[in-house]
């Protein structure tokens, strides 16, 4: 159901493929995910609380797009929308899990983005990786913070009266 409601986000231009989506979410659970854990940890391409958090995990979601590679004028654009609808599909995702008790981590570490991660993962051919996804049990903001999970922009958080939302007045 949180895939569904996570598909439900817009997009504005169909790939050009049998899939019109610009977004392609990759599940792992189970043996898959021990998997995938180990193969990247062999490559040594986990380090910090990443291996903690992929052993914490009851799955985990790569999250990709794909760009258009034609040398059209339209490309940058339509790329850019491709991003933003993977962007919007992927907090689709977060908000549902949310709402059904699902604890989260949204982990955008470069290093697994890059070509051999991606190989790991088994991402298509041109996919982009926007980031990855943690789902499990719900943590406690103690337990969060104890494993360094809370994320090192929460407690820097600021309402939106501090600027970064405006409401427009025509007077």
């Amino acid at each position: 159901e949180s895939l569904e409601l996570a598909g439900m986000a817009p997009f504005h231009y169909p790939r050009s493929d049998a899939i019109p989506e610009p977004w392609r979410f990759h599940v792992f659970t189970g043996a898959a995910l021990r998997h995938t854990h180990q193969q990247l940890a062999d490559a040594d391409l986990l380090y910090g609380k990443l291996p903690r958090i992929f052993e914490h995990a009851g799955a985990v979601v790569l999250v990709t797009w794909l760009p258009e590679t034609d040398a059209s004028p339209k490309t940058e654009a339509r790329n850019w929308e491709h991003a933003a609808a993977t962007a919007a599909a992927t907090q689709n995702l977060l908000l549902a899990t949310e709402a059904r008790g699902i604890g989260s981590y949204w982990c955008s570490a470069p290093i697994l983005a890059e070509a051999p991660a991606l190989k790991i993962w088994g991402a298509g051919l041109g996919e982009v990786a926007l980031g990855e996804i943690f789902l499990g049990w719900p943590l406690s903001a103690a337990d969060e913070a104890e494993m360094g999970w809370s994320g090192k922009m929460r407690k820097r958080r600021t309402a939106p009266d501090s600027g970064w939302c405006r409401w427009a007045d025509l007077n």
